[in-house]
């Protein structure tokens, strides 16, 4: 039987209204082993950061292996289980023919998931589970480097 990755992830920015510094961390367990991915970005929006959490930790993945991800995102759940497929069918546009916003990343996210099987799970935020605590942390920690201008991880908005 093929082993199954149980991913959490988190994005996080100091401030807000975009052009934010911006962290996001996935911790990614299988079999036993952690892996951690985490990147920053110095002008970014929380919800790109909540995004590129779950694509890192995708792209991270060794292929087609199924994965399950936590996140206290319902930015990223509801986008991911209900949305995707109405933006897709309107030429990934909104209600009244607005422009999606971080449609790139959503494009990104959508061809990932294609990949394997994944289930959705979403979880209350700072509620004592300690692996979204974890992410957390190390999102936070990312976009607090990211504020002090510490580029040793520093991803262009879309790069892992």
């Amino acid at each position: 039987m093929r082993p199954e990755a149980v991913i959490y992830t988190d994005g996080a920015c100091i401030g807000s209204g975009g052009n934010s510094p911006g962290g996001y961390a996935a911790v990614i367990l299988i079999e036993g082993e952690e892996r951690l991915v985490v990147g920053r970005n110095p002008a970014t929006t929380n919800t790109a950061m909540e995004l590129m959490g779950a694509i890192c930790a995708l792209e991270a993945l060794p292929p087609l292996i199924p994965a399950i991800i936590h996140t206290d995102s319902q930015y990223v759940i509801l986008g991911a289980t209900e949305r995707l497929p109405w933006w897709r069918s309107r030429g990934w546009r909104i209600v009244k023919g607005g422009k999606l916003a971080n449609k790139d990343l959503w494009q990104r996210l959508a061809a990932l998931m294609h990949e394997r099987p994944i289930t959705w799970s979403w979880l209350k935020g700072h509620a004592g589970d300690i692996r979204n605590e974890q992410a957390h942390a190390l999102a936070y920690t990312q976009a607090r480097q990211a504020a002090a201008g510490d580029r040793r991880h520093h991803s262009q908005l879309g790069k892992c």
